[in-house]
């Protein structure tokens, strides 16, 4: 049972319903009878009890639809755009990314113009609360793991599972999210009272030197790579070389770069507010 939801008067809009966490929301939803509309751009590939599918895209409109429940775990300004369709809405809980903090500054092009779109996001809907009196918590997360569709820790693995040797840049530190703990949240958060608009960072419930987390999720792959220490010019110029021969491109200069970067946060106030207690990073590949 979660409180606040399965006596709702109307379905819960959960935006993002196909990610990792998004597909954990609906699961949890049924599971508590909650009705629920889930907006999906393509043909979803499961079904739960007392879920609707709705196959929209809300890049190009947003969707008509009564709910006093918005679930985002999809694009931030996607939400934002869809909150103007839900005169009925009372209560938000959304998905942003810590990367906001930690991709300002990045040498992609790409990532700062995602990151300033995040930001005004933000922003938006900070001032969209303020203007409508209504409760929002955004939640921002370091990496997130775990779920169907984790592309965060299973590349590593696959890399790992590929080679006897592992090159990596960096000592930087990690503070990786199960995408359980996140959807477990999120719906515990509906029935608490909130003051307006609130962000909150949000850690894992352990934090890793680069190395030991790369290593980590190898051992959970059943690798055991040499994993070596190479200057981040080196490895940048390798890849570089690689992808004149189609190879590594899911790997940018820009995340070569991250992995002497310490990715983290104090997450001590989701601690002491929103009662944040993340399992520590426990990688699986068998199912999470």
């Amino acid at each position: 049972m979660i409180p606040g939801l399965a006596s709702g008067p109307a379905p819960v809009l959960v935006l993002g319903a196909t990610g990792a966490v998004g597909r954990l929301l609906l699961s949890r939803l049924a599971e508590a009878g909650a009705p629920a509309i889930a907006v999906s751009r393509r043909v979803p590939d499961a079904e739960w009890p007392g879920v609707l599918w709705l196959q929209h895209d809300l890049a190009t409109e947003p969707l008509r639809a009564e709910s006093q429940v918005l679930l985002s775990a999809g694009p931030l300004s996607l939400a934002r755009r869809q909150l103007e369709r839900l005169p009925s809405v009372r209560r938000v809980v959304a998905l942003g990314s810590a990367s906001v903090r930690f991709k300002q500054d990045s040498p992609d092009p790409t990532e700062r113009a995602m990151m300033r779109e995040l930001a005004d996001a933000e922003l938006r809907l900070a001032e969209w609360a303020e203007r409508r009196g209504i409760d929002v918590t955004l939640l921002r997360p370091t990496l997130i793991y775990g779920g169907e569709g984790d592309r965060n820790v299973s590349v590593i693995a696959e890399a790992a599972r590929s080679r006897r040797v592992l090159p990596i840049a960096g000592r930087g530190l990690r503070q990786p999210v199960h995408a359980e703990d996140l959807a477990r949240l999120m719906t515990r958060l509906v029935a608490r009272r909130g003051n307006g608009f609130e962000p909150f960072d949000l850690g894992g419930g352990e934090t890793l030197p680069y190395p030991d987390f790369v290593r980590r999720i190898a051992s959970a792959a059943g690798a055991d790579p040499n994993i070596v220490q190479v200057p981040a010019a080196l490895l940048t110029a390798l890849v570089r070389a690689g992808r004149i021969f189609g190879r590594f491109d899911s790997v940018t200069p820009a995340m070569i770069r991250r992995q002497r970067m310490d990715l983290v946060v104090d997450d001590t106030p989701a601690r002491e507010h929103l009662a944040w207690n993340p399992r520590p990073f426990r990688p699986s590949f068998s199912g999470d």
